[in-house]
């Protein structure tokens, strides 16, 4: 059970950390969080519908709904209807959320590398192939 609490711990420590770079990360490309998350997701995988984003960002599909009415009002995407099925509607990135995911990126990148150089130089392999493994069962258990 001590392996346990310690990961559990570890786990709250780390999460709240990455909360932490997420909101600083958003401020930065003048986006709420879920917003920043929505455009990198975006950005990544190439036009989504708002079920698919949803369902990415662990959302319902109101909440995906009025959080790109926000990005759409800002001129970060733009909706329209899915090439495959004419009732789905694809969410795209504008050339201007093209830009504010990339800040964002940017800015994510810089502070996991400034996180990294904090890591000892003997540890760092060890904790990226762990942080791998724990990302493919998280990827994998949703």
């Amino acid at each position: 059970m001590a392996d346990q609490d310690r990961f559990a711990r570890a786990l709250v420590a780390l999460a709240r950390g990455l909360g932490r770079i997420a909101r600083e990360r958003a401020r930065a490309g003048d986006v709420t969080p879920q917003q920043a998350e929505t455009l990198q997701l975006i950005a990544e995988r190439g036009a989504l519908s708002t079920s698919t984003l949803a369902t990415l960002l662990g959302i319902d599909p109101s909440t995906a709904s009025r959080n790109l009415s926000g990005l759409e009002r800002s001129g970060l995407i733009a909706r329209q209807k899915g090439s495959d099925d004419g009732r789905q509607t694809d969410v795209r990135l504008t050339p201007r959320g093209r830009r504010a995911a990339q800040s964002v990126g940017n800015g994510a990148s810089s502070a996991f590398a400034s996180l990294l150089d904090k890591v000892p130089r003997g540890d760092r392999a060890k904790l990226i192939d762990a942080l791998e493994v724990l990302a493919r069962v998280v990827d994998n258990s949703q």
